[in-house]
């Protein structure tokens, strides 16, 4: 069953992945870098979900355990991060230059390196995790007047992540790293924030042909 979880994560990933995409090609060249990151955040949980079903039926040995690992910490420290700032981005129609987004991934995958070091990865996990979320709740607040289901769909992505920490007393997405049987309580926020990026990216203000230009830079 736990095996059957992180298949369905990874082919919803994966489906997610195709589905944002076409959007992608039809945004301005700012909320194009965006969708590139969301885009990075789900090869991550496609990695990491992936490894861990060949796990789970019985496929390990040293690479896979390896992989499993590398990909596992990356995607429960980067997923919500650059998924909550994508949703924050397309929201408030920022201008961000599209290699500031290669900045953030580098600077979340160095600041995690310095956690190990200082021994304070825990401590680091709960900043980004949170991080991403209120980014998340930010893009809600702003798009509540016009469009409510995109708050909705916040909002079950924050429960879908905050639920299984609680009752696991663990910090959020930690079933990406180890296998778990809260991988289904994924699921249902996945799907939510995938919705909300392309709902986003669908907005004028966001679209190629908009006039704003992408012209302030990080």
């Amino acid at each position: 069953m736990i095996a059957f979880s992180y298949l369905l994560l990874a082919a919803a990933a994966s489906f997610f992945c195709v589905w944002l995409w076409p959007r992608r090609q039809r945004c301005r060249p700012g909320a194009r870098g965006a969708i590139t990151a969301a885009l990075v955040a789900l090869v991550l949980v496609i990695l990491s979900s992936g490894l861990h079903v060949l796990g789970l039926i019985g496929v390990s040995n040293d690479a896979v355990e390896h992989s499993q690992r590398i990909f596992g910490l990356s995607a429960q420290v980067m997923t919500l991060p650059l998924l909550g700032l994508v949703c924050f981005y397309l929201a408030h129609n920022l201008q961000w230059s599209p290699p500031t987004w290669a900045k953030i991934i580098l600077g979340l995958m160095a600041f995690f390196e310095l956690s190990r070091y200082l021994e304070q990865q825990i401590a680091y996990q709960w900043l980004v995790n949170l991080t991403g979320i209120a980014a998340l709740l930010a893009a809600c607040v702003i798009s509540w007047p016009r469009q409510r289901l995109i708050s909705l769909l916040g909002a079950v992505t924050v429960v879908s992540v905050l639920l299984p920490a609680w009752f696991a007393n663990q910090v959020p997405l930690s079933a990406l790293m180890d296998a778990s049987a809260h991988a289904s309580w994924l699921l249902p926020g996945l799907f939510a924030v995938c919705l909300m990026v392309g709902l986003l990216a669908e907005q004028a203000h966001n679209r190629e042909n908009t006039p704003a230009a992408d012209s302030r830079e990080e």
